[in-house]
């Protein structure tokens, strides 16, 4: 088994690198699944729907980090930006799609450091390759 230190995890948005802003990336995939409950004593059964995914970031502010992020949350008309994810570094597995930024904060606590977290609403298909 090949195992990984998160310290070499790659990640781009908006075909920006913001890997060395970056402290820790999330990505959450889940699939709509329900259940159907017939009467009688049957058991459930269930119905697959589609995934949804959402990408979680946070890191330590700059303010080059934060001239790539705020223009794309504060756009008047948000536009989905691409994003692409590669946990294991540029020779592993690579996560990839669009999507929306649906959060940016900036906490700048007054007895420790400045840091940011935003996350992406994904907007269609993530690739794994």
């Amino acid at each position: 088994m090949a195992f990984n230190s998160g310290n070499i995890a790659t990640v781009t948005v908006g075909g920006s690198d913001i890997s060395q802003y970056t402290t820790s990336v999330s990505l959450d995939v889940t699939r709509d699944i329900k259940d159907i409950k017939p009467i009688g004593g049957a058991a459930v059964s269930k119905v697959v729907g589609p995934y949804a995914g959402t990408v979680s970031l946070e890191g330590g502010y700059d303010p080059a980090l934060d001239n790539v992020l705020a223009p794309l949350m504060l756009a008047t008309t948000p536009a989905v930006q691409a994003f692409v994810y590669k946990p294991a570094g540029a020779s592993g597995t690579t996560f990839s799609g669009s999507g929306y930024i649906a959060s940016y904060r900036v906490d700048a606590p007054g007895d420790d450091t400045a840091t940011w977290k935003a996350e992406i609403a994904v907007a269609g298909t993530i690739t794994h390759a």
